[in-house]
């Protein structure tokens, strides 16, 4: 590989999205992805204007705009019996950057096609990070295969892009496991008839548990998430759901959902894991995404806080790079970090609350209804001008 070189570990949203940002800041990479095979279905995801800018600076706009749906409204309703809460107006100043819902496979394949179209990105598949050492000059990583196969890396510095159980997170001296939350989400896919949904997002708020359904690929699919209370975590990153177990969760809900999740056909639930906040940076090592700060789905961050990640640290990388060549390395990964830590730690610390919030039960949700209604929509819009009003150094 052509000099500069940076190792990145994982292939998902935050790795792929800081891979073609360094590419075409004419940085080489070698992205490294243990698994041998990306399957995201069952899943959608939120695309605000502050990770929607970053793409766009990618060129990648017009490619968001075939696979996404632009969304105008955010509802939020009453779990048993559909009551509208409050209502936010989700349309931005700039209508270049609008606020999108999609398929997490839809990015991740546009994604994963522009960097295939970089010849300064080579992707790795099939070998996962075993071991890293830091040396004055760079980073000298081995990657392993399931059948044994070794690979050595050598590259300036080492980018963990490896997700909430990261393994250079773990390298870098940080073991301790994520911890359960003690909430688990049911996600599917739900096929639209004749009639397309409005392109909206619908919040319902229950007791000890809250729903969230939006249109996506080109509203002929409906992303439906249900999160409920676990006594415990199951293993594996994902499994498949009984249905018949949330039919009866959602016995006391509003009609429109269970209807709406009674047309769901397969069901895959994720266990919640939440982690404290991680040193971003450690000599020529950073951390970006869930590897660094994993964030609940409170929030609807956690894809846009990874590609917001990935901007900084490019940015950060070809400044240091420029100047003070193979050496700067380090000063640009202090930098990132510097850069992110604060905002990545109010990010998750809303999306905390607004977990507290959501799941609140009577009296106190009276209370909570309240303030939305008295905020009013363009006074819960303004509440969020800090986090969508970001812009990248791209």
């Amino acid at each position: 590989m052509p000099t500069p070189h940076i190792l990145i570990a994982g292939a998902g949203i935050g790795g792929l999205t800081a891979a073609i940002a360094l590419a075409r800041r004419g940085i080489a990479v070698t992205l490294a992805e243990k698994r041998t095979g990306f399957g995201e279905s069952g899943a959608g995801l939120q695309l605000s204007p502050n990770a929607g800018r970053v793409l766009a600076a990618l060129d990648l706009g017009f490619a968001l705009k075939r696979v996404g749906v632009t969304v105008d409204r955010l509802v939020i309703r009453r779990w048993r019996n559909g009551a509208e809460i409050a209502g936010m107006p989700m349309a931005v100043a700039s209508a270049q950057t609008p606020f999108r819902v999609l398929k997490r496979s839809d990015l991740h394949m546009l994604l994963l096609d522009a960097a295939r179209q970089l010849p300064n990105i080579r992707l790795v598949v099939g070998r996962g990070l075993q071991e890293i050492a830091q040396t004055q000059d760079g980073v000298s990583a081995t990657l392993v295969s399931d059948a044994g196969q070794i690979e050595t890396v050598q590259a300036l510095g080492a980018v963990g892009a490896d997700g909430l159980w990261s393994r250079l997170r773990e390298l870098s001296g940080d073991a301790a496991p994520p911890a359960f939350t003690g909430f688990e989400a049911w996600r599917t896919l739900v096929p639209v008839g004749h009639d397309k949904p409005a392109a909206e997002i619908t919040l319902h708020l229950g007791a000890g548990r809250h729903a969230v359904h939006y249109p996506v690929a080109n509203r002929r699919e409906i992303n439906l998430v249900v999160i409920r209370e676990a006594k415990e975590a199951r293993e594996g990153w994902s499994r498949e759901g009984d249905a018949r177990l949330l039919a009866s969760h959602l016995a006391g809900a509003a009609p429109d959902l269970r209807r709406l999740a009674g047309a769901a056909g397969q069901w895959q639930v994720w266990s919640l894991f939440d982690r404290t906040p991680a040193a971003m940076a450690q000599g020529r090592i950073a951390l970006l995404g869930d590897a660094a700060h994993p964030v609940l789905p409170f929030f609807a961050q956690g894809a846009a806080l990874a590609i917001e990640d990935a901007a900084v640290l490019a940015h950060e990388l070809a400044t240091h790079l420029e100047r003070d060549g193979a050496s700067g390395v380090p000063a640009a990964m202090a930098a990132y970090a510097k850069a992110r830590t604060e905002r990545v730690a109010r990010v998750q610390a809303t999306s905390r609350s607004n977990g507290r919030a959501y799941h609140l039960g009577r009296p106190w949700s009276f209370g909570r209804d309240l303030v939305m209604r008295r905020l009013g929509p363009d006074g819960m819009r303004r509440r969020y001008d800090w986090l969508y009003d970001w812009r990248a150094p791209i």
